[in-house]
């Protein structure tokens, strides 16, 4: 059974169900919870167009992260889980940088599983988004458990009753 869960969360939409996930497992195996999110201000910055202020940009994706551990750490307490920490990460070089500072943590962290959401999406957009799910996979040598967002425009499924 798992001692030590890593789930990542970056606010998004497709992070909420790995969440979810992440919480369900922790609560049920009595395990510790780590939230890990990973800010880039390279990748603030594109998402930022017009603040050129480096320092204003770290600062404001430093206080996005922690409301979006907050949020988590909330929610996690709230479902059962009593021994919840949370992590704000930086990768200065942003995508795969990032990967590798998630991995990183969670291999340092001595986890059991690392915990990630994914946008399912394949390929032409795969290919030009790239994914960070794959650059984790092809980083770490814990075992990963990829979460998809099962309201994803490009699952097949979506909507639909199972």
């Amino acid at each position: 059974m798992y001692r030590h869960l890593t789930v990542a969360l970056d606010g998004s939409h497709n992070a909420r169900p790995a969440l979810i996930e992440a919480v369900r497992l922790a609560a049920a195996a009595k395990a510790r919870l780590s939230l890990v999110h990973v800010i880039s201000v390279h990748d603030f910055a594109i998402d930022s167009v017009g603040l050129l202020d480096v320092q204003a940009l770290q600062e404001e994706a430093r206080k996005q992260g922690q409301f979006i551990l907050d949020e988590g750490r909330e929610y996690a307490q709230q479902h059962g889980v009593g021994d919840v920490s949370a992590h704000l990460l930086e990768a200065p070089q942003g995508g795969a940088d990032a990967a590798t500072v998630l991995v990183d943590f969670a291999a340092g962290a001595a986890s059991d599983l690392l915990i990630l959401g994914t946008h399912g999406h394949r390929g032409w957009k795969h290919l030009l988004l790239g994914s960070f799910a794959e650059a984790v996979l092809r980083r770490t040598t814990l075992p990963l458990l990829v979460v998809r967002n099962p309201e994803d425009d490009d699952n097949p499924s979506a909507g639909t009753a199972a």
